[in-house]
């Protein structure tokens, strides 16, 4: 079992994080750094006596092709070293998490591959004042808070689809979406991954080995 040291966000550079997605919520003119989910500095305006400063276009997703979606969701407590035995990536959709309430969550990621590398498997502390994107295809286990009930505002956009059965046709494509892992009539991402002790066929099993512990 591999041990992570949790990591505040707020001390880690756009740059560092670029492996992951993207963070939100910093100030854009004091960043240069330029990667896959910010491909360009945004044109930052002073929008009259109202703002000091506005990005209308914060994110350039221009593939209206795709779904967009606003969640919500409240996340539970977890004690400290609680152990991480898999993780799940969504190959063809992007997800933001930004807690509310002036709280914080707990994130641990890893870059997109494969499978996700261990040894390049971090966790976060986000908020409560910035929140994040997170890539399509990056590992990730669901967030979880380091205190009491958090409630997440969780917009996602890409390959999401209502699903109708063990196979759901979308986007052009057919995608395997066994149930009871896959809700029928709820919104999914299709093509997700599981490692680990994971989900697999609708079943919780052994898919790869993947074992870390936050401290």
């Amino acid at each position: 079992m591999k041990e992570l040291k949790l990591e505040s966000l707020k001390h880690v550079s756009m740059e560092d994080f670029s492996g992951f997605g993207r963070i939100i919520g910093r100030f854009e003119e004091m960043e240069e750094y330029l990667f896959t989910l910010r491909p360009e500095k945004p044109k930052g305006v002073a929008d009259l006596d109202v703002t000091d400063y506005a990005y209308w276009d914060l994110l350039p997703f221009k593939d209206t092709g795709l779904r967009f979606s606003m969640g919500m969701i409240w996340m539970k407590n977890k004690p400290a070293g609680t152990n991480v035995e898999w993780s799940e990536c969504h190959k063809t959709t992007f997800e933001f998490f930004f807690p509310l309430g002036g709280k914080e969550l707990i994130f641990v990621l890893a870059p997109k591959g494969p499978v996700p590398d261990i040894e390049k498997t971090r966790a976060f502390l986000i908020g409560p004042d910035e929140g994040i994107l997170l890539d399509k295809g990056t590992w990730h286990y669901p967030p979880f808070a380091p205190y009491g009930n958090t409630p997440i505002l969780m917009p996602r956009y890409g390959e999401l689809a209502e699903v109708t059965g063990p196979v759901t046709e979308a986007f052009g494509k057919k995608f395997d979406t066994p149930q009871p892992l896959y809700r029928i009539g709820m919104l999914h991402a299709m093509e997700t991954y599981y490692y680990g002790n994971s989900f697999e066929d609708g079943r919780f099993t052994k898919n790869g080995d993947y074992s870390v512990r936050v401290v």
